[in-house]
């Protein structure tokens, strides 16, 4: 059995969008997925990524989960648990190894940014696999345009994360290797492209991939911008492992645009 996108559920609107770009996806990958309630123990738990804690009994989140299962396109399974949010996740990620995980962004306003970046970076940094974070806003169709954010250093890809090159070759969308340079910099995307290539992100992928340098002091900034630019409805960025570190959180590329990003991202933890 091909490993399943597991999709994270609190049942409110932005995880709905988050799994229908999911069931979307695994479409095209033709494979399964998981959808998964974490039922936390207490109203009161720091690690959740909902505002309010709606009170559900099994049963009403067991009927939750078999409507929305329902309404896919591919084969689905639900999976609910119960404790902290990022702990029961990883519980489930360890027994379902699923190709990714799949988040939804709240609109902002209903929720802290900050609260959906800390549980983001956490899952990266403790599970390994690569996050998927969908904003509520999304627009639900094949990403046509890809964005790949990439510094020019060398990088290797966690096990898990390196499923996202079949994902990369299954969407055939145009996909341009993105360079920030500061503005005294030499912005040419050459090394960028070879640390992507050499981490078998390219492998196999079909269409021709293309480059796009700029200048910018703000790194977040000047990768949105280039998204900006190319129209781009997907933004895949290389996690390292120091930019999701607690104590460095505020000067995190990554945590900076799972924050401000109106595209979905995904972030591909790295393993040095």
């Amino acid at each position: 059995m091909p490993a399943p996108l597991l999709v994270l559920t609190d049942f409110t609107p932005a995880a709905d969008a988050a799994l229908a770009y999911a069931d979307m996806l695994a479409a095209r990958l033709q494979v399964p997925l998981v959808l998964l309630h974490v039922n936390r123990n207490s109203i009161f738990d720091p690690e959740a990524f909902t505002g309010a804690v709606a009170h559900r009994s099994e049963g009403e989140i067991a009927v939750a989960l078999e409507e929305r299962i329902g309404k896919l396109t591919v084969p689905a399974v639900p999976a609910m648990t119960t404790g902290r949010s990022t702990t029961a996740i990883l519980e489930m990620v360890n027994q379902h190894r699923p190709a990714l995980l799949v988040l939804g962004k709240p609109t902002p306003g209903d929720l802290p940014e900050e609260l959906v970046t800390t549980t983001s970076l956490t899952l990266l940094r403790e599970s390994h696999y690569p996050l998927l974070v969908v904003p509520a806003s999304t627009v639900i169709k094949t990403p046509q345009c890809i964005a790949l954010a990439a510094d020019g250093n060398a990088f290797r890809l966690t096990t898990p994360a390196q499923s996202a090159q079949p994902l990369l070759q299954a969407l055939q969308a145009t996909l341009t290797v993105v360079h920030v340079a500061e503005p005294e910099d030499d912005d040419s995307c050459t090394a960028a492209l070879h640390s992507v290539q050499a981490a078998g992100l390219l492998q196999d992928v079909a269409t021709p991939v293309r480059t796009r340098g700029v200048r910018n002091l703000d790194i977040a900034k000047g990768i949105e911008q280039v998204a900006h630019t190319i129209h781009a409805d997907l933004l895949v960025v290389i996690a390292r492992r120091h930019s999701v570190l607690g104590r460095l959180f505020h000067r995190s590329i990554t945590a900076q645009l799972i924050r401000q990003s109106q595209l979905p991202v995904l972030a591909l933890p790295t393993a040095s």
